[in-house]
């Protein structure tokens, strides 16, 4: 390929240039140097081998210095036909990989490693994570471990936790090093019987090494019961008699027991549901409906607020599960909100909070996340309820979800308009309140309004989100200005002004910028108006937080 560039052209030729050097790959012509590997003879080129690898630099060029042998001994723990793929790859730029031989693509990685090819090293481990399986999984993750391949091993952690149960009865589980076996044990997500995962380690012990004990130590011993830490951990001697004294205290409670349970991962299900057999456990009136996907109001469950709160609405899974999400529908058949908080807890004793919103008027549907946590029972408690003593929901979801928003002191900071009708939010006061949240920008005979020196525009959020910006529209179809100030709360009660535009004559598009801060309410009054707008503020648009905030508005 020819390329002109002003008074030269640059030539192109590196097809040719590939195939020039691939056509030296194992022949004689132009060898300086004879590789031996498993008493075979391989014809090579220092300079390319040099170029290539810092493997062969070293060798070939001992500081610097070209060696003088014309044959070299190669040891390498694999195959002649591995170690030639190897070349060829130096030589060509490409390899072929085969997916119905493991064996051969381990040696790969084992040779690109030793000749220091991190990028076919990391190729080839990102190709064999689809032959995964069962009667592999041990050898690859030992692979993976031995040469710190970090997305191959997570690859098996995760195939791993969604076969733990498989995998501690399979044979291969005996084949996983000391190194390997300790990774996976110490997940939380491995999630298998602690009595089978003992007796699986039991077996793995006869035929391997424990140094120090450090597999035996990884069974989280305080989640077994009394009778099988008697019956089954004490006769195995793998666990010193103090730990099982300890491991004992702690399940009938003489000491705190470690937080430190197993639990099953499933990223995107929704774990509140009889497939999971997720029961509802306290609270009152349509709890069934609660976890069966329903939408209808009439049908939601509820408890006393004014009772004792810590019974509150109580969900129970058949087992311990990962989750960092729920969604769920507080009773919206009128303008109101609740304040309520979440805790969650693997034993019903030691209960951890997750959502905390005690001070923040809440309403609708309320889309929650959090830092993972392990549970197996989640309560929601609420706490005020602004027309009736009762708190009530309609129904609830629980998840664990792989990607969540960034979140701050529990507070979700949201990257699009939550100010949306699909979004729960509302306009409490101003008139024709909808026209504000319909996403509508050019209808400019629906807006909402309210007469300046009465009353205000006040838009309620679901639940609080962590703002720092906003965007309204001011009715701009002439050339008619407005004066305004704007302020947010969390409860309708104690106000902050973030903008004050009283002493402006403001047109158009508005975008307001504030430090971050947790917003449900947002008050916007005017105080001024041109003649055209009759002594009214009239607003066509509202969305936080803003969008688009580099555009020019006209």
């Amino acid at each position: 390929m020819v390329n002109p560039k002003g008074n030269s052209i640059t030539i192109h030729d590196t097809t040719k240039l590939v195939k020039d050097i691939s056509s030296l790959f194992l022949s004689e012509t132009f060898s300086d140097v004879t590789l031996i590997v498993d008493n075979e003879r391989i014809f090579a080129h220092k300079v390319i081998l040099a170029a290539r690898s810092s493997y062969f630099e070293g060798l070939l060029y001992d500081g610097g210095n070209e060696i003088q042998q014309s044959e070299l001994t190669i040891s390498v723990d694999a195959s002649p036909d591995a170690f030639r793929s190897v070349l060829r790859f130096l030589y060509t730029g490409s390899i072929t990989i085969s997916t119905s031989d493991l064996d051969a693509s381990l040696d790969l990685i084992s040779l690109a490693h030793q000749c220091s090819l991190t990028d076919l090293e990391y190729a080839v481990g990102n190709k064999i994570k689809s032959l995964l399986s069962l009667k592999n999984i041990c050898s690859i993750l030992n692979t993976a471990n031995l040469y710190d391949l970090v997305e191959l091993r997570d690859a098996c952690h995760s195939f791993a936790d969604e076969h733990a149960s498989e995998i501690i009865d399979n044979d291969c589980f005996e084949g996983l090093s000391q190194k390997s076996l300790i990774k996976v044990l110490e997940r939380d997500t491995f999630f298998a019987p602690e009595l089978e995962i003992f007796k699986s380690v039991a077996r793995w012990s006869q035929k391997n090494n424990d140094v120090a004990g450090l597999v035996v130590k990884c069974v989280r011993l305080s989640w077994l019961s009394v009778v099988e830490i008697v019956s089954t951990v004490w006769p195995s001697k793998l666990v010193d008699c103090e730990d099982l004294l300890q491991a004992i205290a702690e399940v009938v409670d003489v000491k705190p027991r470690e937080y430190n349970r197993r639990a099953k991962l499933l990223s995107g299900v929704n774990l509140a549901t009889s497939e999971h057999k997720a029961v509802v456990i306290t609270g009152r009136k349509n709890i069934t409906e609660l976890l069966a996907g329903n939408r209808n109001i009439d049908l939601h469950a509820d408890h006393d607020i004014n009772s004792n709160e810590k019974n509150g609405i109580t969900i129970k899974f058949d087992h311990a599960f990962v989750i960092n999400h729920i969604h769920m529908m507080l009773w919206d058949g009128e303008v109101r909100f609740y304040q309520y908080y979440i805790e969650v807890s693997t034993d019903q004793k030691n209960w951890k909070k997750v959502i905390d919103h005690r001070q923040y008027a809440c309403r609708s549907v309320q889309n929650l996340y959090f830092e993972k946590v392990i549970a197996q029972y989640i309560r929601v408690v609420g706490t005020h309820n602004s027309r009736h003593p009762e708190f009530h929901i309609v129904f609830f979801e629980a998840y664990f979800k792989d990607n969540i928003p960034r979140i701050v002191n529990g507070i979700v900071c949201p990257t699009t308009n939550v100010a949306t009708v699909d979004k729960k939010a509302i306009v409490v006061e101003g008139i024709n309140g909808p026209a504000l949240l319909d996403g509508i920008t050019s209808n400019y005979n629906n807006y909402t309004y309210h007469a300046v020196g009465s009353g205000s525009i006040v838009v309620q959020l679901a639940q609080p989100f962590m703002l720092s910006s906003m965007k309204l529209l001011l009715w701009n179809k002439d050339s008619r200005f407005y004066k305004y100030y704007v302020e947010i709360s969390i409860n309708k009660s104690e106000w902050i002004m973030i903008a004050d535009h009283r002493n402006e004559e403001n047109k158009s598009w508005q975008i307001i910028r504030f430090s971050e801060r947790p917003v449900v309410y947002v008050r916007m009054t005017g105080t001024g108006a041109s003649s055209e707008a009759g002594n009214h503020l009239h607003l066509l648009h509202f969305e936080c937080p803003a969008s688009d905030e580099g555009k020019t508005y006209k």
